[in-house]
């Protein structure tokens, strides 16, 4: 019969859940290989499907916040179809590509073009024993996802449906048209420049009397709606018996942006919507006892539309036209322009003609594994062959929109239309924008066997051919891996990995290509010892690991010297010009790989089958960055010097995880949380002359930032000229910054800049906490997710770089400006043509970007059992509500969000109302 027990993890569906379903027990590495997780010597983390599912984002890795320890997901701009998190593993351990390596099944794919529904488990691989199974691939992490597949038992058909909205966040606030008129004239008094608009002018924006001379256009406003809109269903089935069992999944998606207005044309829309059909079939086929074959498909189907317009584009010209600079349309019902600004929004959005694209990708795999019994117990062999195929295409419907300046006629002169732009029909193009190909090629045997009581041994040798083959010149590349691991477990309680790695890339010198990868790993239950155990103890393992991983993720052919067209030359008695070549790029000598030296040392611990603690502290040596080489090379070459594979990061770190889970009476509850602390140092990246140690990279965290330190704003001229110390940056004037002055010369330039803030690339400390109840089926589930030590530069056009290159400027700058009458303004002083001492790299925009965000809360009810009897076939129905980024607890004064600094698309606070039915 079929067994089934009650789960309670983060949030948990308190649900009867198969146990063949149940993958909590098991660490999987990818590799062929997996074992039980209390006999591990590695640092993986692990979410299941039931954490994930509660919030299936529209891309998976935005459904990853806060939950696995020593992963960092960072949020990105844009639509989120656009642009899914960026990950990190235990920080940042290296100067250049610093993302994991992201395994589907084992294969290398991308983790967006998954739906949340598909997997059942993603697992962090982020030590030594686990890592050096990747050879030159592994130095970053690895982020392992295993797929849902079938068990022997009742058939389980589901659907759930989701209904979603979107709402942006923290729009930015500008001022309105009379506002910014004001703001301009103050600003080109400050640069003793006569003011734009006169006084009459400012009364026609103050009260709005000729509104298409002089208007007051929101055009945020204008431009988005308050909702995005959006639905997610899916329909699977999972069962089989003794020897066919399948998992079969679809899944559709859709979603329509917050532009406006989008229908203004016939034949088209050119709002911002996405819609994509996932499907999924895992199949596992026993053809005979000892023989298994796994067949796996899965793709999806894509496809946007948007105005012709980049993204970029758009919101670039919402964050720069002013209010006041012209009407959305002018009395002939033209496009509103002037010949500063071009860029209406609002044209921008609706008069440029739409694109649409096209995504198909198609994954295939098959496994076959034999029992090879007959030779000697518990020794098998598997083979296995993956063809992925992903293409892009494109249709561009292109037009231009006519626009006119409007200028009003004072003082009896007539009005002045002037046209700038006339208006062009559709122009159609299309395009296959990326084709990428991949053959994965996989052998292995394995031997697995126990001795009596005391003895286990698993060992594995392997063999991986990856080739990936992409659309343009010299695009494609290709690894090779030989693979030998043993785990070996004694007494069930002394625990011993090794493993052995050989591993090559194409993007290395041909005569450079292979490393050797080793890693070793010990562990040891001490709650198996017979003088340690007790009923309220459940384990405590202390473990250790060390070894070697790689990375070479380079470009291609850096190992070849490169030509391109050089000055002429001539020859012959009536001389004759040839072109010549030159060398543009110099090889980069004995290209080698990175090496990531790693140390893990940690502990895990459970009792009284509710509580559970993991504590994880390690070290990383990386050697062998390829860096430029500037700094150890001579610049007498007369070419740009080619980089060098010298460059050196250490980086060193603690994790904790912990989580609690109880009933009490008719209440389950759970509590958790895990919180990770990485710090790095550059210890060599070649770097030029710096005459102070102050003004050295080196020694600092990658991303670091260098700038002025303020000391506070120049109040009058007088405190100007009685300061010894002089800037020499720009003219300087009363509302400008101060700064300190820190190699004592009484001269403020380059020379003056040290280390400000943290990272702007990666939080050094990452938390997440949890909690989860549930009574009588009425339950919640919240997780927060949070950083410190980490930094943003706050540069952005009008927020924080008012009316320079023809901006607009904030309401909350204009607020905290300073002026004569408001001498403590935050802000330095308004000016039209910038300031080289105020707009640079200091430490008034450095900002702390710390955070805490509410991720998801969620509210379900599961319908009691007695109510199914009126929904035939049904067996379980819940209902819910959830939401996405509800709120930030931050130092951004409410004004921008600390992970969307620039002028983008907002990122969006998401409310999903859903019902999930069993069959």
């Amino acid at each position: 019969m079929e067994k089934s027990i009650k789960l309670l993890i983060a949030g948990l569906l308190f649900s009867s859940v198969s146990v063949a379903q149940v993958a909590d027990s098991i660490q999987h590495y990818g590799r062929g290989i997996s074992f039980n997780k209390k006999e591990a010597t590695t640092a993986g983390g692990v979410a299941t499907s039931e954490r994930l599912g509660h919030r299936t984002s529209t891309v998976a890795s935005n459904s990853l916040f806060g939950l696995i320890p020593g992963l960092q997901v960072l949020q990105n701009a844009g639509n989120e179809w656009e642009n899914g998190a960026t990950l990190y593993i235990r920080g940042l351990g290296t100067t250049n590509e610093k993302s994991p390596l992201i395994l589907i099944d084992g294969f290398e794919r991308s983790i967006d073009n998954l739906a949340v529904q598909d997997i059942e488990s993603v697992t962090v691989l982020k030590d030594a024993t686990s890592l050096a199974l990747y050879g030159i691939r592994g130095a970053n992490g690895v982020v392992y996802i295993k797929t849902k597949r079938g068990y022997a038992g009742k058939p389980v058909i589901t659907l759930d449906y989701e209904f979603k909205m979107g709402t942006p966040r923290r729009l930015p606030k500008f001022v309105d048209g009379y506002t910014y008129a004001q703001a301009l004239n103050e600003g080109l008094k400050n640069d003793g420049l006569s003011p734009r608009y006169a006084d009459r002018e400012l009364d026609a924006f103050k009260n709005q009397t000729y509104p298409e001379f002089y208007p007051n256009v929101d055009w945020m406003d204008e431009a988005l709606r308050d909702h995005s809109y959006g639905n997610n269903v899916n329909f699977s089935m999972q069962g089989g018996g003794e020897n066919v069992q399948y998992f079969a999944q679809l899944n559709y998606l859709n979603d329509k942006g917050i532009l406006q207005p989008t229908d203004d044309n016939d034949g088209y829309s050119t709002q911002f919507k996405y819609s994509k059909l996932n499907f999924l079939t895992n199949l596992d086929v026993k053809l005979g006892a000892t023989t298994k074959l796994e067949l796996n498909l899965r793709g999806n189907f894509a496809e946007d539309n948007r105005p012709y317009t980049t993204t970029a584009d758009i919101f670039n010209a919402l964050y720069q036209v002013p209010s006041g600079a012209m009407p959305i349309k002018t009395s002939h019902g033209t496009w509103g322009a002037t010949s500063i600004y071009r860029n209406n929004p609002i044209a921008l959005i609706s008069g440029t003609g739409y694109e649409r694209g096209q995504s198909r990708n198609l994954y295939a795999d098959v496994k076959f594994v034999q029992k090879l019994d007959f030779i000697t117990k518990g020794l098998s062999a598997t083979a296995r062959i993956g063809l992925d195929n992903e293409a892009r295409y494109w249709e561009r419907n292109q037009r231009k929109f006519a626009s006119e300046e409007a200028t009003m006629g004072w003082d009896g002169e007539k009005d002045q239309y002037k046209k700038l732009t006339d208006e062009t029909p559709l122009d159609f193009t299309s395009s296959i924008k990326d084709v990428v190909r991949h053959l994965n090629i996989n052998a292995q045997v394995n031997y697995d066997r126990t001795w009596g009581a005391d003895h286990k041994l698993n060992a594995t040798l392997f063999y991986a051919m990856d080739k990936m083959t992409k659309r343009g010149q010299n695009a494609g590349r290709a690894y090779m891996d030989i693979v030998g691991q043993a785990h070996y477990t004694y007494k069930s309680r002394y625990l011993l990995d090794f493993s052995l790695s050989g591993s090559a890339s194409s993007v290395l010198d041909p005569d450079n290509r292979w490393g050797i990868f080793p890693a070793i790993g010990a562990g040891w239950i001490l709650s198996e010892e017979s003088a340690l155990k007790a009923d309220w103890l459940d384990m405590l393992k202390l473990r250790a690991s060390y070894g070697i991983a790689g990375r070479a993720d380079f470009g291609t052919q850096l190992f070849r010297s490169s030509y391109s067209g050089g000055s002429s030359y001539f020859f012959g008695d009536t001389p004759t010009s040839i072109g010549g070549l030159k060398e543009s790029r110099l090889a980069v000598d004995g290209l080698t790989y990175e090496k990531s030296h790693k140390l893990n040392a940690g502990f895990d611990f459970m009792a009284w089958r509710r509580l559970s603690v993991t504590i994880d502290g390690y070290y990383d040596h990386r050697t062998d960055i390829l860096v430029n080489g500037d700094g150890a090379l001579s610049s007498v070459l007369g070419i740009a010097t080619p980089s060098i594979n010298n460059g050196i990061v250490n980086s060193y770190g603690v994790e904790v995880a912990a989580s609690w889970k109880d009933k009490i009476g008719n209440v389950y509850y759970q509590l958790g949380g895990q919180f990770s602390f990485n710090r790095n140092e550059i210890k060599e990246m070649n770097e030029v002359y710096r005459p102070y140690d102050y003004l050295k990279r080196t020694g600092h965290s990658v991303g670091q930032y260098f700038g002025y330190e303020v000391e506070g704003i120049y109040k009058s001229q007088q405190e100007i000229d009685e300061r010894e110390v002089k800037q020499v940056l720009d003219e300087v004037q009363p509302g400008d910054l101060k700064f300190k002055d820190q190699n004592g010369d009484k001269i403020i330039d380059e020379y003056d800049q040290v280390a400000l803030g943290y990272s702007s690339i990666c939080p050094e400390i990452y938390y997440g906490f949890n909690l989860a109840a549930e009574y009588k089926g009425f339950g919640f589930t919240a997780l927060f997710q949070g950083v410190a030590n980490y930094s943003q530069l706050l540069d952005t056009r009008s927020i924080y770089r008012p009316l320079v290159n023809n901006n607009t400027i904030s309401q909350h700058y204009y607020d905290n400006r300073w002026t004569a009458n408001n001498p403590d303004g935050k802000y330095p002083r308004l000016t039209y043509n910038g300031s080289k001492n105020n707009y640079n790299t200091n430490s008034l925009w450095v900002a702390d970007a710390s955070f805490l965000k509410l991720r998801t809360l969620e509210i379900y009810y599961q319908l009691p059992e007695r109510w199914m009897k009126s929904l035939p076939g049904v067996s379980q129905a819940r209902v819910f509500a959830r939401g996405h980024d509800l709120f930030s607890i931050d130092k951004m004064d409410g004004v921008i969000d600390p992970e969307l600094t620039g002028a983008s698309h907002p990122l969006m606070s998401q409310y999903t109302f859903g019902v999930n039915l069993r069959f």
